[in-house]
């Protein structure tokens, strides 16, 4: 049997002695510990920016229901303000209106075509200009005229289709995406380009309007 003798020891390293990184070596762990850095920062920049934009609230857009002006002339261009005001009677619809949406189909060129080959300020697709348009689409008188008449039937089918919701925004979400697709969702279609299409009209009526009277207020 062997004779039991003290408890062995981990021999101790002497710290002078241990191995030390190389120049190369320190300096691209520093360069990982700076990216890491960088890296982190700008994660918590990012996040701060969506929770501070999540936090805002957008005022809801003005409702086409609600009381509006008559049509500003000074704000339609080339002395087009007769032509909307005639559209406008052919619709139903409040002439701001009518030149809110022009603003958003061709920002009032005459000349304008789409991607998808729509045409005119009121941006008409030969289809639609074949059902509802007389003469030139890229004639001014002609395309705001076509623009009355389809929107005087999109109303009527608003009307006539039992869906809830303003006929006004339902009509404008079938100009834009077609009134089959009004019908299938029972409303304003769910993609951001007609919602964005319907929310820019509304919150731009109003620039085309006369200031409304205030209560009380006695007309000259």
């Amino acid at each position: 049997m062997a004779a039991r003798g003290a408890p062995s020891r981990p021999a101790r390293t002497n710290p002078a002695t241990r191995a030390r990184p190389s120049g190369a070596a320190a300096a691209a762990a520093a360069r990982r510990r700076t990216i890491g850095v960088a890296l982190f920062v700008t994660a918590c920049v990012i996040l701060l920016l969506l929770t501070t934009r999540g936090g805002e609230s957008r005022a809801p857009a003005p409702s086409f229901a609600a009381p509006i002006g008559t049509l500003d002339d000074s704000t339609v261009p080339n002395g087009w303000a007769p032509l909307v005001r005639s559209a406008a009677r052919t619709a139903g619809i409040p002439a701001p209106v009518l030149a809110a949406q022009l603003e958003a189909e061709s920002k009032w060129d005459p000349g304008a075509v789409s991607h998808a080959g729509a045409q005119g300020l009121a941006q008409f697709t030969p289809d639609a200009w074949d059902s509802h348009g007389r003469g030139d689409p890229f004639d001014p008188a002609d395309a705001i005229a076509a623009q009355g008449r389809l929107l005087a039937d999109l109303m009527r089918r608003a009307k006539a289709s039992g869906i809830e919701g303003d006929r006004v925004a339902l009509a404008l979400a079938g100009y834009n995406a077609g009134f089959g697709n009004v019908e299938r969702y029972r409303g304003i279609p769910p993609f951001d380009e007609t919602r964005n299409y319907v929310d820019k009209i509304a919150r731009r009526m109003h620039h085309y309007a006369e200031p409304l009277p205030k209560p009380g207020a006695t007309r000259r």
